[in-house]
């Protein structure tokens, strides 16, 4: 046979064992025959597929996520309190995390005097007096139209409105 690169007239037998030696399943046994007699090489096969995996198990998606869409308010706008998590919501006294709170804990709220109503349940409704944003979480400025708390004002998360 004739070797194109070095101009060269190669026998058979040498072409047949290097067409050998180039076989897919001489490299696999070839891999497993280092794994077998390199300790070193076979944990970092092992190590790199763990990484791997880990890589793409934390990598995650943005499908499953999506941002709470809140419609702008007016003040004197009639709204709903509706806790999209389900639940009744706290009417508070000034705007920040306490609004954010458990409206469950009682020992809480009974000791502090920031919680204007522990339990506003959904489906009240109120007026709006104003807004602001503590923190990146945008808060509403509300006077309860209905319910045990009928005619206090307070503030609540947006999320807990709807117009």
């Amino acid at each position: 046979m004739f070797d194109r690169e070095q101009g060269a007239i190669i026998p058979e037998e040498v072409e047949e064992q290097m067409s050998n030696e180039n076989n897919p399943t001489n490299a696999v046994a070839n891999v497993i025959q280092t794994l077998k007699t390199n300790p070193k090489a076979m944990y970092a096969a092992v190590g790199a597929v763990i990484v791997v995996v880990l890589a793409v198990l934390m990598s995650g998606g943005d499908e499953g996520v999506s941002q709470m869409k809140t419609a702008p308010l007016t003040p004197g706008q009639k709204v709903t309190v509706k806790n999209p998590n389900i639940g009744n919501t706290v009417l508070v006294a000034s705007p920040g995390p306490l609004g954010l709170a458990d409206s469950d804990n009682e020992n809480d709220s009974k000791n502090n005097d920031s919680v204007i109503c522990r339990q506003v349940v959904s489906g009240t409704t109120a007026t709006v007096e104003e807004e602001t944003t503590v923190n990146y979480i945008p808060f509403v400025k509300l006077t309860l139209n209905d319910g045990d708390c009928s005619g206090k004002t307070g503030w609540m998360p947006k999320v807990n409105i709807n117009p």
